[in-house]
């Protein structure tokens, strides 16, 4: 798997977007913006799992996307150097090594996931096309990554939130829920796609109905907050991004809930959901980089 990884010697720009951080718009520890990247980061990895899996589905159909070419090999070079910054540290993105022992033990876990998931992909990577049958077993494995890496997200965002006095537990649960908006972006988009490649239909349309509900609810508590949960958008520049995400979300939405009700796939939803939920993944994106500013002065 090494050697498809270093074929890709473009990373399209979404993936340096996702490598993109905020920097901090006032004084903080060292240690609570270290922390807010590893919930960030970790967060992220949730989203890869599930564009991995879309983009192998997108070959199966043969959908055509924009802007990203090689959406699933740069997505795939993508958690491969992520897991690796997590575990041992990465000075160009600004984390050091996880010392914490039960985080790098479910990281290890996720390394392992990682090696059975990444497995599926060679033929994919090789020929540019995918398979039916391993389609389906794409979708199965990335789904264990997906709740193994959810695990582990939501467990880095509890032990740094509760270790660092400026390091708000809120504020890391909520940057946690930020970024699993990104996943939830790319899961609707394999979900919609898998219905249109006639892999597991009915469940399929249930998955997608839930997780397209799951993204409006959270992006409305976002915005407005959602007691002993979520922090409402803790400034002004925060509340507008999340804005452009809902304006965003709106035809992607119909797209998504349309196909979950069972009604026919047209063109012009796959155009939509294909294309227009890059945009959408754009901004929630910056969206939770801007969350790294808004840790507290200490």
């Amino acid at each position: 798997m090494k050697r498809y990884l270093a074929g890709s010697l473009a990373i399209a720009a979404i993936a340096v977007t996702q490598m993109s951080f905020v920097p901090p718009a006032f004084a903080q520890s060292d240690e609570a913006i270290e922390a807010a990247r590893r919930v960030n980061i970790s967060g992220r990895q949730r989203m890869l799992s599930q564009r991995i899996s879309k983009a192998a589905c997108f070959l199966n159909t043969g959908t055509e996307t924009t802007g990203a070419p090689n959406q699933l090999a740069d997505a795939v070079a993508l958690f491969e150097t992520s897991l690796q910054a997590l575990l041992h540290g990465d000075e160009n993105i600004g984390i050091g090594p996880e010392k914490n022992p039960p985080i790098r033990k479910s990281l290890l876990g996720v390394a392992d996931d990682w090696e059975g998931f990444s497995g599926y992909l060679q033929e994919a990577l090789e020929r540019g096309n995918v398979a039916s049958p391993t389609l389906a077993a794409i979708d199965k494995s990335g789904l264990k990554l997906l709740a193994d890496m959810n695990s582990t997200v939501n467990q880095i965002a509890h032990i740094y939130g509760d270790a660092l006095p400026d390091m708000p537990l809120m504020l890391s649960l909520t940057i946690d829920l930020a970024g699993r908006q990104r996943m939830f972006t790319q899961k609707a988009a394999k979900e919609f796609c898998l219905i249109d490649a006639g892999v597991d239909v009915e469940e399929n349309r249930t998955r997608l109905a839930k997780t397209t509900q799951l993204f409006t609810t959270t992006l409305g508590a976002l915005q407005n907050g959602m007691s002993g949960i979520v922090m409402a958008a803790p400034n002004d520049e925060i509340r507008a991004q999340l804005e452009l995400v809902f304006d965003a979300w709106e035809a992607p939405k119909a797209a998504l809930e349309s196909a979950a009700a069972g009604n026919p796939i047209t063109a012009a939803q796959r155009n939509v959901v294909a294309n227009d939920m890059e945009q959408v993944l754009f901004l929630m994106n910056k969206a939770v980089g801007m969350y790294e500013g808004a840790i507290p002065a200490s």
